[in-house]
């Protein structure tokens, strides 16, 4: 899934306390003033809260993933779960006490260009499809790593606009093969989830999702596309390269920890300074200019 956001920031009054409310889907609102966020559980661990910060650009600090904390506690989960974070997210999800357990590589692609028309025709997902997309999308991340119903209608309202397309590979077969799921925010465009059932790997569903999507994405003239996939993921690497996608240094991480976060952890203390040079006196300094213009 790829770490674009779409900016809901709610200028709402009221001090910066987390606010928990129950949302439709099995939402829980967690809004401070500045950082607004909402969980929901996680689909292979209902005692696991899945965190999405609302404002992709916005940077939580350590206070706001622990009152996160408290109030996901509050309402009975005892994990919690980031989204993807960027490298200044992460380090504020550290000092905060929690720990990394996913890396991602983040890869980008300049200007698509046309690339050649899918081997397999892609259809338009529609509502009644999210129920066997959500299978698809458990078969080939597993019970930890899945979307849900209402995660994959999360992923599709992550940006302004998006294109949905799924691949049945036979007509007499109503289950998808696989799915895809790109959005476009101004000129950028991101490959958010790519799913493929294991049974229809290798058959070439995914590179027909992305040819539709690459070219839906330069017939919208973007500048640049973006994916990130988990670092071991050679398969998915590799196909993102033929596709022209270039691995960046930058990298995002996940990040888990009980929602019972510690206290801030206190600074040690600094080391003590040297004592400064004594400044030499005047008379000195002179005897020391003098001796030198004997010598």
């Amino acid at each position: 899934m790829c770490p674009a956001l779409r900016s809901t920031r709610n200028a709402t009054s009221g001090d910066a306390a987390v606010r928990t409310g129950l949302a439709d889907a099995g939402h829980i609102r967690l809004t401070p003033s500045t950082v607004p966020a909402r969980a929901q559980p996680c689909p292979g661990d209902p005692a696991m809260a899945q965190v999405v910060v609302l404002d992709g650009l916005v940077v939580p600090a350590p206070e706001h993933w622990r009152g996160w904390g408290r109030s996901l506690a509050e309402a009975g989960y005892a994990t919690m779960r980031t989204g993807a974070l960027s490298p200044r997210q992460a380090h504020q999800a550290e000092l905060a006490g929690m720990r990394c357990v996913q890396e991602l590589a983040l890869l980008d692609l300049h200007r698509p260009d046309t690339p050649p028309r899918p081997a397999h025709r892609t259809r338009r997902v529609r509502s009644e499809h999210l129920t066997a997309m959500a299978v698809v999308d458990r078969a080939a991340f597993g019970e930890r790593w899945c979307l849900d119903e209402h995660m994959i209608t999360d992923v599709r309202r992550a940006t302004p606009s998006h294109r949905s397309r799924l691949v049945v590979l036979r007509a007499a077969q109503t289950a998808p093969a696989g799915f895809l799921i790109s959005g476009r925010a101004g000129r950028t465009g991101y490959i958010q989830r790519l799913a493929v059932h294991p049974s229809a790997q290798r058959s070439g569903v995914a590179t027909s999702l992305m040819a539709d999507a690459l070219r839906w994405m330069h017939r919208s003239r973007l500048e640049r596309v973006f994916v990130n996939t988990h670092v071991e993921n050679t398969a998915a690497l590799e196909l993102y390269r033929l596709h022209g996608f270039t691995v960046m240094p930058e990298r995002l991480r996940v990040y888990e920890s009980t929602t019972a976060l510690g206290p801030p952890t206190p600074r040690p203390a600094a080391a003590p300074r040297p004592p400064a040079a004594v400044p030499a006196r005047r008379w000195q300094r002179r005897w020391r200019s003098s001796s030198a213009r004997r010598s």
